[in-house]
Formats: C-alpha cells, sequence, structure tokens
C-alpha cells in the first residue's frame, strides 16, 4: 500500500450507488469563502494605512506632509506603507518635476472606495475621544 493514508467516509445515502468509499486525508478541503471583514483588514488592517486614506480624504498631500500628520510613523514605515498602497492600488504616486523632484500622494478611483470605511471608523472614534454629555453620564 503506498504511503496516502485513507480513511472511511459515511456510508452514501440510501439509494445512492455504492457503499463505503475511501479518499485520501492529504487532499486539503475545499477553500472556505474568506469573511469580508477579514478581507478589508489585510488591506487596511496595519496601524497606519487608515491613517494615511483618512490624510489623502482632501487631496493630493506631498510625502512631507503626511509624515507631519501622521504621528508617531517613522520616514521608513511611511515609505513601506506608501509602497504597500501603491501596489495594491489604493494611491498614486506622482513626482513633481524640478529640483526638489518632491512626490505627491493621492488616492486612486479604488482608494477612494475606502473613505466610507474611514469614515465610519472616525464617526465610532469620536465616541471615544470626545467626553460624554451629561445627559449620558446619568444613564
Amino acid at each position: 500500500m503506498s504511503s496516502i493514508l485513507l480513511r472511511t467516509v459515511p456510508p452514501r445515502p440510501e439509494g445512492d450507488i455504492g457503499g463505503h468509499a475511501t479518499r485520501p486525508t492529504h487532499l486539503a478541503p475545499p477553500p472556505a469563502r474568506r469573511c469580508p471583514v477579514e478581507a478589508t483588514l489585510e488591506v487596511i488592517g496595519d496601524r497606519w494605512k487608515a491613517l494615511v486614506v483618512w490624510h489623502l480624504f482632501w487631496g493630493a498631500r506631498p510625502f512631507c506632509e503626511l509624515m507631519r500628520h501622521t504621528s508617531g510613523i517613522s520616514k521608513k514605515n511611511l515609505r513601506r506603507v506608501l509602497v504597500e498602497m501603491e501596489g495594491l492600488g489604493l494611491v498614486w504616486k506622482e513626482v513633481r518635476p524640478g529640483a526638489d523632484r518632491k512626490a505627491e500622494y493621492t488616492l486612486t478611483p479604488f482608494g477612494e472606495t475606502l473613505k466610507p470605511v474611514v469614515g465610519a471608523m472616525y464617526e465610532w472614534g469620536l465616541t471615544l475621544v470626545t467626553p460624554p454629555r451629561a445627559a449620558h453620564r446619568f444613564q
């Protein structure tokens, strides 16, 4: 017998031809459907990508401005995040001609589809950062 392990499967329903069947156990189960939330988190789930989308809501920004507005991120990490986002088709990088050759980043149409997602995160976050109203304190 080969090195493939075989196991017995339950009998087929009545009326089906055959009895017990065997199948190799090394075969992977059929791929499960991915959860849409999981798929979204794979795209914007790290700490910085959602913030970059937020900072690009109102148009193109140069690297230095993104750096200023995204507190706590290093230049190296911001570069990495922007390269990843470019690879995912979320942002476009446009290098301005001239001696300074500054790059500006803007959301692609695909990146624009994240606005409602990040906007909802902003709205939800407001409940965490704003002080509760007096009416809510006693409920």
